[in-house]
């Protein structure tokens, strides 16, 4: 039996007094055998009874739901940090991997310091004071500049050789195998000055010549300079694990008419704005009523939200702003409308983005939150009116019941069933929104709390004096829907979320040279650079690296829809090609040396 001791729950080292009291405590107690161990060796010693341990399968507990969406920056933040740090990681090991820069190990382990110490357990719930959001904001903000600089380095290290002359240079950093076709923002200046008399676009080239289809939107300046800055989208084939490069030339003119109308799955509601309607493909309807109702709960719960197991308690909802639905971008790579709703004082604008070559709706939402004690759930009304509903989970997924309590998940979740006798999904992906709940079909996502900070409910709250609450102010986050056969969907998800939260890397300012003779990973003729390449979409990368020792490439792979799967990796140097048979959300981790010798290795000690 292992007994754990220490200064409470927070993890205080041993003290002089603490060993003097636990050895008297050995000395005279004589029934049971007292020794200082480890957990290694407590696992250890159970090993023989194994055969005989009971299987407990599910959660082991469940308590403090309000910490599922406390401190919502921070929730989100956590997400993308985590991703964006093993974004550049991935991207500096093979660009180390390939000889054309030194690992920097240095500014790596900085970025995950930082980022690990919110994982602290009343950082990252969200149960910690004001000053301690502030600082843990920082924290990520400074892993954030360490994985951008090691990103902005491998860009430029892959990008050597003898430069190629180019109007504007385009570089798209990719790591995610699971989504090699995606869409891409790229901002820029027309040129070097305004142009200040005439009207000019952008074309976008792939680096054989071949033209992509592009189209120009809003950038994120309000210069008046006759459109100096700019701001294209197009749809990117990107390697699996490396660069692709394009080049953006000026053109006289205005663009031409190719306003299309994407062949979307889903309708929306001219007078709110919100979808309506959401094809899951040959007319199986998903929705019953409007998707993602921006809804107000009571929400009386403390930072922790002890002893609170749902918010179900409707208090209003946001309604749409009179004349605010609108149009904002046409064209053929996508279609943005854009709506705003208010309820109290507080506001919301949805943006809706359709593609019409990816089976994805995206949702862009900026939120001004002016509440207290009260809770921003979106709801989503399906036809899906299961038991329960499958959600990610760290290293796997499960299923939460439909009791209508509040629950957690982990970046996505799932509906499904039968629709006209076909088995059906649908997903939607987020950007660190972790609570919800789910009754009669319809899921609720909890995306804002406004409980006090770092408030215990055995503490009453007066006002007189005024408090301080959570999550006011401005919020800006995503999320993505995508609807289908169920296992299409199941195969897909990860990937998405993946990508929702750390977007392939644009760079439209540095110069792109040409391969040099003898590089380890030669430039193909659309100028794309490929590291490796992997089978199966439902087997994600989840970590690439230099080994411990330096002397090794580490690449550590995830099934993700809980089927199995057999997948290829194929690396383009040295040149191998992996047949690897995963079992339902099984995790490898693969070592390679530079002569080509691989083995499966474990996790941590990568031996």
């Amino acid at each position: 039996m292992p007994v754990f001791w220490g200064i409470g729950d927070h993890g205080g080292g041993a003290t002089e007094e603490d060993l003097e009291r636990i050895d008297a405590f050995m000395r005279r107690t004589l029934d049971v055998k007292i020794i200082h161990s480890s957990t290694e060796k407590f696992y250890q010693a159970l090993r023989p009874y194994a055969d005989r341990a009971p299987v407990v399968e599910g959660d082991i507990q469940r308590v403090f739901t309000g910490c599922y969406t406390s401190l919502s920056r921070l929730k989100r933040r956590a997400v993308a940090s985590l991703a964006e740090i093993t974004q550049a990681e991935s991207l500096a090991a093979l660009a180390w991997w390939s000889g054309n820069m030194a690992y920097p190990a240095e500014q790596l382990h900085d970025a995950w310091s930082n980022h690990l110490f919110n994982d602290f357990h009343d950082i990252l719930p969200g149960s910690c004071t004001e000053p301690a959001e502030r600082d843990a904001l920082d924290q990520y903000g400074r892993a954030s500049t360490a994985a951008r600089r090691v990103r902005m380095g491998t860009a430029a290290a892959l990008n050597g050789g003898k430069q190629r002359k180019l109007y504007i240079p385009v570089t798209v950093l990719n790591t995610n195998p699971s989504c090699p076709r995606v869409p891409v923002e790229a901002e820029c200046m027309l040129d070097l000055r305004p142009k200040w008399t005439g009207t000019w676009h952008l074309k976008l080239y792939a680096m054989d010549g071949t033209e992509v289809p592009c189209q120009e939107e809003q950038p994120e300046s309000l210069l008046p300079f006759n459109g100096w800055r700019r701001k294209v989208s197009f749809f990117a084939d990107l390697p699996h694990a490396g660069a692709a490069r394009y080049e953006l030339r000026i053109i006289e003119g205005p663009p031409a008419k190719n306003d299309i109308v994407p062949a979307i799955n889903h309708s929306i509601d001219p007078l709110s704005g919100l979808i309506m309607s959401l094809d899951a493909g040959d007319g199986r309807e998903c929705l019953t009523g409007p998707m993602f109702q921006p809804v107000v709960v009571d929400d009386d719960g403390d930072s922790w939200g002890a002893d609170r197991w749902s918010y179900r308690t409707v208090l209003g909802r946001f309604a749409p702003v009179p004349g605010s639905f609108g149009l904002v971008h046409p064209g053929p790579v996508r279609r943005i409308v854009e709506s705003a709703f208010a309820w109290g004082a507080s506001t919301m604008v949805i943006r809706t983005i359709s593609y019409p070559m990816w089976p994805v709706t995206e949702l862009q939402f900026r939120v001004h939150w002016n509440e207290k004690r009260k809770r921003l759930k979106l709801a989503i009304p399906t036809v899906f009116n299961e038991e329960s509903v499958l959600c990610e989970i760290p290293g796997g997924a499960i299923h939460r019941p439909a009791d209508g309590e509040e629950h957690v998940h982990g970046r996505w979740c799932m509906l499904e069933g039968a629709i006209d006798g076909r088995p059906s999904a649908l997903a939607i992906i987020n950007s660190g929104q972790h609570g919800f709940d789910f009754r009669y079909g319809e899921i609720r996502l909890s995306v804002l709390r406004s409980a006090a900070y770092c408030h215990e409910q055995g503490y009453t709250l007066s006002d007189p004096p005024s408090r301080k609450y959570m999550d006011q102010g401005v919020h800006e986050f995503r999320m993505l829907v995508t609807a289908g056969d169920a296992g299409d969907v199941r195969q897909r998800v990860a990937g998405l979320a993946d990508w929702l939260n750390a977007p392939p890397a644009v760079y439209t300012h540095l110069p792109i040279g040409e391969a040099r003779k003898g590089e380890m990973v030669p430039a193909t003729t659309k100028g794309a650079t490929s590291f490796f390449g992997l089978s199966a979409a439902n087997v994600r990368l989840c970590a690439c690296k230099r080994s411990d020792d330096g002397r090794a490439l580490i690449i550590r792979l995830q099934e993700t829809s809980g089927s199995g799967r057999n997948a290829l990796l194929a690396m383009a140097v040295p040149k191998l090609s992996l047949r690897l048979a995963f079992q339902p959300f099984e995790i490898k981790t693969i070592r390679i040396d530079k002569k080509g010798h691989w083995q499966e290795v474990q996790m941590v000690e990568e031996n």
